[in-house]
Order: C-alpha cells, then structure tokens, then sequence
C-alpha cells in the first residue's frame, strides 16, 4: 500500500503512502542520483527502485534518538541529504530537520497536500503536490526556485537525470496518467507522455535509458501490463501484459540484473525479461502484493499484504525459500547489510533477519506507518501517521540536546553538520552563541556533549572552539 495509487480509487493519495511514483530516464548524457551511506536522494534510494540501502543499520533493540514532531500525517518516506531529513507532510508543509538532534532547520508551505517523497540533488529540494504542481527550494534554507503547475491534479514522487526532473502524475478520475520530464533549472516541460491507463501504479524503474513503467490497459481487457520507454522522448519501445492478470491490480516494480520483479493483488510475483517483456516465471504461492520486491545478494524479498508475510524466493527459478508471518499489514521492505526493515499498520517498525526472516526487533510508533523506512549510518528514519519522524538507533537514544543557558531552549545544529551553532536554542547563530559558548565553557551542559561543540574538531571543547565559532559567525 506503500506506493501506488489504486486503480479502483483512482487517485486516492492515502494509497500511494510512501509517495512515490518516479519517472526516470537517462537523456542529455545524465546520469541518476544515486544514495551512498549517508544520503537518500529520492524514493527507495536509487533509480532502479531497488530498495536495498548502502548502509549498515541497527540489529539490536532501538529506542528513538529523537523525534519531531508535525501537525500532520505523515505517509511519505523521508529524503536525507547533507545531514538533513526531508519530511513531507499532510499539513501542506515540508519540514527539514536536522539528522543530529532533529531540531527545525526550516519548513515551506505548499498550497496541497504532501503525501509523496521529495528528490534532493545539487542543493535543491523538488516536491510534488496534491494540487498537480511540482515545487524546488534551495535545500539550505527553503527560498523558493521555482513552482510549475504539470497537472490538474496529482503528480507523484521525482527522480532526477542530469539536470532534468522524470515525474508521473493524473489529471484525474477520468484521464489518463502521464509522464512528465521537466526542466530542474526552471522547471520548464521538455516532453509529455501519455501512459493510457486510468492512474499511476507503482515505482517506475531505469536502467540504461530505459523507463520500466507498470500500468492497466484501459482500452483492453483491464490486464496489467509492463511498458519500456524510451527516458529521451518518452517513446514506447515494448509493452507487454503479464499472463492472468485481468482486474488485478500492481504496485511496484523494481529492476535488477535484467530482469523486472513485479507483484500483484491476485497473489503472483511476476519475473519479467527488462529486453523483451517475456515473463521469465511467475510464482503464485503467495497472497495478495500491494508492496515492491527487494532484491539483494541472490534472493528476492516480497511482502505480501493479504496474508501479512515477508517472503524470500529464489530469483532464477521462482521458488520459495522461506516464509515468516508478520502482526500488521506490512510496507515494502528495505535491505541494509544482511536485515530487512519495514513498517506496518500495527503502528511498529520491524527489522528481520534476511537469512531465514528471523524478527530481531520491533519498534512501536504512535500510529501506522504506510511508508517504507529509511536506514542511514546505523539508524532508521520513520515517518508515521502520527504525525512524528522518528530517529532510530540502538541503546538509549541518546542524550537529549543540552540547554547550555538553562532557559528551557535546547542547543540547535542549524545546518546539520553535528555540530551545535545555536548554543543559545533562538533559532538563531548570532554573536550571542559566541558570548553563550564563552560563558558556559566548562559547565558539564558542554563539556559532557564534547562532539556538539567541539567547532575546531581537535576533540576537546575549549577556548579555541569559541574563537573558531567567532570566526564563523562573523563570516
């Protein structure tokens, strides 16, 4: 349920929790973002819609490092960049926080809702809306880029190629959905295509060019289908339906090695040749599939939502290896280093070992979590319906953020480097911090939390970090 909006329900937007619907193609020479172990550019890490992070995360019990808190639900994953969380929210506001201390770093308005992921790259943030318009902010501090209206209703999650933006959308109940490649500079429209089928299903995937793209046949038998198009124009280059699938419905695929994994809500995971669409296998021991497989080291990874169960299958013959049952309808799992991380709409985040499915821990949100996680350097981002992003680490969390002055206003990392700027907690970095810092100096607010305020990193907080501070304030 984590990335698709339902064919039946059109563009029901609570369906597609999680955001994401990507476009993404390779023309003008680009190439994709792609994650590394401290940043996830766009929705499930990498333009292959693998779902599989380049990072190490926690196997052992966690408890929350920090949360914070919004005034709305929360169905998108979160984005990470330059130690920042990108958080879109139900409330029409994207929040920026820091990965440190989840302080505030700034938020921006959006005239819509904000149930779909953002993209990151080169110091700009692209949101999508619910109101058909895709907006860019300089993602260090909010200032608008530029906003463009692409459709009268819904465009879904971006990813980005080179310097353009691939995105999917609706124009409605009625129309077609349609792909969209935009200008990232000015957000001008370089070339639209018309998908015919009555709404965006599931995670695009691309690999050399190629947009793998999963959709109805609405002017057919209502089978789903697999299309290939060209990331230059927009051209169809093979569409093929897969076998028995008339009035199902699909949600996400993802690309590996040549071949397309792709499941359904008639209970069958399709494996489909990326060259020609000829299926390869089809397995079909297994309930209905609202979520997007995961394939990592040699085995693929499916959750199924109508029976609650995580599923490994061999990848070349379509033969099942393992099955664990799960206590809520589960979101697409994520794989870090040998673990699967997922949520579900019992209001808990779990992580399982990928070698037998054995549950090594299990966290409980205040609501349901729709989205997938997000694993970065031995953490785990979650965003929930109840309207909290929460920071996931293993032991005790951490220790809160200190107040050095003692007025109830924490120390902020303002620009999430880990280091604490705003030492005063104003929300400001003025000369004021500098005067703070000098003042407290050997107060145990800042010599217990030596990593926060440690400005010259020799390790140690003295004198010469409140001379480095000076020195970057009056910068």
């Amino acid at each position: 349920m984590d990335q698709t909006l339902s064919r039946r329900d059109a563009i029901r937007l609570a369906a597609a929790a999680g955001g994401a619907l990507t476009l993404v193609g390779a023309s003008g020479g680009g190439s994709a973002q792609t994650a590394d172990s401290e940043t996830v550019p766009m929705y499930r890490y990498d333009a292959h819609n693998s779902g599989v992070a380049p990072a190490s995360g926690p196997t052992e019990e966690v408890d929350d490092v920090w949360t914070f808190e919004t005034d709305g639900r929360l169905t998108a994953q979160p984005i990470l960049s330059d130690g920042r969380v990108f958080q879109p929210s139900h409330d029409n506001t994207l929040y920026v926080v820091s990965t440190t201390d989840g302080t505030e770093v700034w938020s921006a308005g959006a005239n819509g809702s904000l149930p779909s992921a953002p993209a990151v790259s080169d110091g700009v943030v692209y949101q999508p809306t619910t109101t058909g318009r895709v907006l860019a902010f300089d993602a260090s501090d909010g200032d608008g880029q530029w906003a463009t209206s692409v459709t009268r209703s819904s465009v879904l999650s971006p990813t980005l190629v080179g310097n353009e933006l691939f995105f999917h959308g609706t124009d409605g109940a009625e129309d077609p959905s349609t792909g969209y490649r935009l200008d990232a500079a000015n957000g001008e429209e370089l070339w639209a295509a018309n998908l015919d089928d009555d709404g965006p299903r599931g995670v695009p995937a691309v690999d050399d060019g190629t947009v793998y793209v999963v959709n109805v046949d609405v002017n057919g038998n209502d089978q789903i289908r697999i299309a290939a198009l060209s990331g230059t124009d927009g051209s169809e280059e093979w569409q093929e339906p897969l076998s028995d699938s008339t009035y199902d419905e699909a949600y996400g695929l993802t690309y590996a090695d040549g071949t397309i994994y792709v499941g359904t809500d008639g209970g069958k995971v399709y494996a489909v040749d990326a060259d020609s669409g000829e299926e390869n296998w089809v397995f079909e021991d297994i309930s209905e599939v609202r979520t997007t497989p995961v394939l990592a080291d040699g085995t693929l990874y499916v959750a199924s939502t109508g029976d609650s169960a995580l599923h490994a299958i061999d990848p070349s013959i379509g033969t099942r290896q393992w099955r664990v049952s799960l206590d809520g309808t589960p979101t697409s799992p994520v794989y870090a280093d040998g673990v699967l991380y997922l949520g579900a709409d019992d209001n808990y985040v779990y992580a399982h070992d990928a070698d037998g499915g054995d549950e090594l821990w299990n966290f409980q949100t205040g609501g349901a979590v729709v989205a997938p996680p997000v694993v970065v350097e031995d953490r785990v981002y979650v965003a929930s319906t109840d309207g909290i992003l929460y920071a996931l680490g293993e032991g005790s969390g951490g220790a809160p953020a200190p107040d050095v002055t003692g007025d109830g206003n924490p120390a902020r990392d303002l620009d999430g480097d880990g280091r604490f700027e705003d030492v005063n907690g104003d929300g400001d970095f003025t000369a004021v911090d500098v005067q703070a810092l000098f003042a407290n100096l050997d107060d145990e607010t800042i010599q217990n939390n030596p990593d926060a305020f440690d400005f010259n990193g020799d390790g140690t907080v003295d004198v010469v970090d409140v001379q480095k501070l000076f020195t970057e304030e009056g910068s």
